[in-house]
């Protein structure tokens, strides 16, 4: 819009009308301006330099422990720490750049860029999606573990000690089977033909407890430690597996970005960071099943053996592992040379019923030991479910609850079984019928037991069945699965830390 002249009159000026809009901007008179510009600057000036002090003064007395310069004595963190959580909102609602934080910023500013460039750039955009989800969920987790464990009184007395000085933090990682792999990595297997034995829990996760806790000692702290970190750091790789697995079959990175936190927030996958095989197994299992997709089949039967020897049921990974084997109309030539790798499934299984045979007498041993628990398999695997549902529809969905101590429990694990067996005919029509399969096998198993509990730690490992749903782009889907998983994640998580019967 152009400036319009006007002639008022002849020999009259030319007076230009700029438009109107123009006239709107109204701004203070300039001194004034000047002078709440002076003040607000030094306002943050100040700010700037009591956020500096006593910034520096907080790490002084974190290094140090205290120091006392005969003037100022600085000993205690507490101060510091109230008046910044004061003062920092105050400067942050001020907005202006000025001072000691400007130069702070700007420094650490540089320092951020020549980070990235040397490393942050490098870093696979599986690696950085994987790192961030398990750093939110392990420290979200362990914080609701940590102050659930404070604040509620276990249900039962502790079977086993935790050798900590910390050990109200130490004792979210361990209940329930998590005494056993302990004995184990500690003292090797036992087997008592009138009793619980150790014999049920397979040797691979115990034998990495104790391999990594030797270097320090395998002292009893050292192997406790060991199973923390050997828990923790598998499912971190499992998680990248899974990612670059779920972006090679599915082709898009968002997905894989979905699945690993689908998987994360899943409120089984506690057990995942836990003193558990869960992890192990996960690790070892996709990993499997990505060398069969990479045609790299002796490593796919390397890691389908120590699948087997992670979990009782880990014989299972050599149902897909034989599938993509078969699958491509592959010649006679190439089955010869896919075929003979994955006999290292098997003969893992034989390997630990020979020594089971050796401790014991009998090669399966470690099956009918689990019947001191009162655990069988054998059943129909609908049984369990019909009872459920049979409980739910005779005393109502508020009745239920008050048939057992334990009816919860089974309807969340019953749920959980629900879920995965309707998510298994899409797994076999867009993940193909290996991965389907697999799903399918490794829920009908655990469900043919008498019981329903365990059915969500063994659904926690299905990684197809997160694959599938990270395929799904809605963002209402996307939204209602990570607020629900979370709040019933959180939920799990204290009634494992205090011993109820979440196993």
């Amino acid at each position: 819009m152009r400036a319009r002249s006007t002639h008022w009159g002849v020999g009259d000026p030319v007076i230009t009308r700029a438009p109107f809009w123009r006239a709107l901007r109204w701004r203070p008179p300039i001194a004034d301006e000047g002078l709440g510009w002076s003040i607000r600057r030094t306002t943050a000036f100040v700010l700037d330099l009591v956020i500096a002090i006593y910034a520096l003064a907080l790490v002084v007395i974190m290094v140090t422990g205290g120091v006392d310069l005969g003037v100022v004595s600085l000993h205690e963190a507490a101060k510091p720490i109230l008046i910044l959580a004061i003062v920092i909102p105050l400067r942050v609602t001020l907005g202006r750049r000025a001072g000691v934080l400007e130069l702070a910023r700007r420094s650490v500013a540089r320092w951020l860029t020549a980070v990235r460039a040397v490393v942050l750039d490098r870093v696979p955009p599986a690696v950085a999606d994987v790192a961030f989800v398990w750093v939110v969920t392990c420290a979200a987790t362990f914080s609701i573990g940590f102050v659930a464990n404070l604040l509620f009184r276990p249900s039962r007395v502790r079977a086993f000690a935790m050798p900590f000085r910390y050990e109200k933090f130490a004792e979210i990682f361990a209940a329930w089977d998590s005494g056993w792999y302990f004995d184990i990595a500690s003292r090797g297997y036992y087997f008592n033909p009138n009793g619980q034995s150790s014999i049920p829990f397979f040797p691979l996760y115990p034998m990495l407890m104790r391999a990594v806790a030797w270097p320090f000692g395998g002292t009893e702290q050292a192997i406790w430690a060991a199973g923390i970190v050997v828990s923790c750091l598998a499912f971190a790789l499992a998680l990248l597996a899974i990612h670059r697995l779920t972006q090679r079959i599915v082709g898009d990175r968002e997905a894989a970005r979905r699945t690993v936190l689908y998987m994360a927030v899943f409120p089984f996958s506690l057990f995942l960071t836990r003193v558990y095989a869960e992890s192990v197994f996960l690790l070892t299992s996709v990993l499997a099943v990505s060398r069969a997709y990479d045609g790299r089949w002796s490593r796919a039967g390397i890691w389908g053996a120590l699948a087997t020897l992670a979990r009782p049921n880990g014989i299972l990974i050599g149902l897909p592992l034989v599938l993509l084997a078969l699958g491509g109309r592959p010649t006679t030539r190439e089955l010869a040379r896919r075929l003979p790798p994955l006999l290292l499934v098997p003969l893992a299984l034989a390997a630990y019923c020979a020594y089971v045979f050796g401790l014991s007498g009998n090669p399966l041993a470690w099956l009918s030991a689990e019947a001191h628990w009162g655990y069988s398999l054998g059943h129909p695997p609908w049984e369990q479910l019909l009872k459920m549902i049979g409980r739910l529809v005779d005393h109502g969905a508020y009745g239920y609850f008050f048939v057992s101590a334990m009816a919860p429990f089974r309807l969340f694990h019953g749920v959980a079984a629900l879920l995965f067996l309707g998510l298994t005919p899409a797994i076999f029509k867009r993940l193909g019928v290996a991965l389907g399969a697999y799903v399918l096998v490794s829920l009908l198993v655990p469900l043919s037991s008498n019981a329903l509990e365990g059915v969500g730690r063994y659904a926690a490992v299905l990684f197809p069945a997160f694959m599938l749903i990270g395929g799904c782009k809605s963002a209402r889907l996307h939204e209602t699965i990570l607020i629900a998983a979370s709040l019933f994640l959180a939920l799990f998580i204290c009634l494992f830390v205090t011993l109820q019967p979440i196993y």
